[in-house]
């Protein structure tokens, strides 16, 4: 579907939105929850310090990306729509998290709660300010129709795939490919039990299933070209919080970072081919000319 974009007006109202975030984010991690962090496994003050405009950069690009997303998922524009989309689509970027928690000792799940409930809140307020003042139009398009029961199937098994794919990677294939480089030796690790695989799981299911979600809303022509297009872009934008847990987490090098990004962003375009070729989603024409 076309959609219309103010861009100076967008630029302002989604980059004021991205200062909010940040401001949150330090005053609460830093300060207000700074005691959950007691066993975290932080890197020094000095260090984020240093990282500091490295996450600010983070956020500069994810909060707009966001509001761009909004405003191509929700035609019919309103804070009530603003903060549905900032609840469900604030706790699918908040995924990442969990698979991190999965393997970080020294916190539990009042930790992760912790984590997930204040990012959520906070997307959804950041939404809110989004809409009140960007201000953005009603589209004249109805967002495209998806057969949840042919869906679901497809949805589920993309993230299936992935999850296959991407825990061997990690385990098995990037040790041998780049020895104690992947993962830094002194990386903070934990085994996790048999609760935390589930939740790993979950987060990998809710996710990736949300990402084929999100292509069917976003792209009413739907290509293969279009797929593989935005497992590319969105594939780097789900990969900003480990960019965002790279400055927190010590240990965590820019190494492990760099091969952790194309190889989520390669999975992802895996996963869209998968997705195109399997549901094979149709276009109305009436969606296919408003595009």
């Amino acid at each position: 579907m076309g959609t219309t974009m103010n861009w100076p007006r967008f630029l302002v109202a989604s980059i004021v939105s991205a200062l909010f975030v940040i401001v949150i984010a330090i005053a609460w991690h830093g300060h207000f929850a700074a005691s959950m962090y007691a066993d975290f496994p932080a890197r020094s003050a000095d260090q984020v310090q240093l990282l500091m405009p490295f996450l600010v950069l983070t956020f500069l690009i994810q909060i707009p990306i966001f509001c761009y997303m909004y405003l191509r998922v929700y035609p019919q524009r309103s804070v009530n729509n603003a903060a549905k989309f900032g609840l469900w689509a604030g706790f699918f970027t908040m995924m990442p998290n969990g698979q991190f928690w999965v393997g970080t000792p020294g916190v539990g799940w009042d930790f992760l709660i912790m984590q997930i409930v204040q990012g959520t809140v906070t997307l959804i307020f950041t939404m809110v300010l989004f809409q009140l003042i960007y201000k953005p139009a009603d589209e004249s398009a109805a967002a495209p129709e998806i057969n949840f029961g042919k869906f679901l199937p497809w949805g589920i098994g993309g993230a299936v795939l992935v999850f296959v794919l991407d825990l061997p990677f990690h385990q098995m294939l990037a040790p041998m490919l780049f020895g104690d480089q992947y993962p830094n030796p002194a990386f903070p690790s934990r085994q996790p039990d048999g609760a935390m695989l589930g939740e790993l799981a979950f987060t990998y299911l809710y996710q990736l299933t949300c990402f084929c979600y999100l292509y069917l809303r976003m792209y009413p022509q739907r290509t293969m070209t279009n797929a593989l297009w935005f497992g590319t872009w969105l594939g780097f934008w789900v990969l900003i919080p480990n960019m965002q847990i790279f400055v927190a987490e010590r240990e965590y090098t820019s190494f492990m970072l760099f091969i952790q990004v194309p190889e989520g962003m390669i999975l992802t375009i895996i996963m869209m081919f998968y997705f195109a070729m399997a549901y094979r989603p149709k276009q109305t024409a009436s969606l296919a000319a408003a595009a």
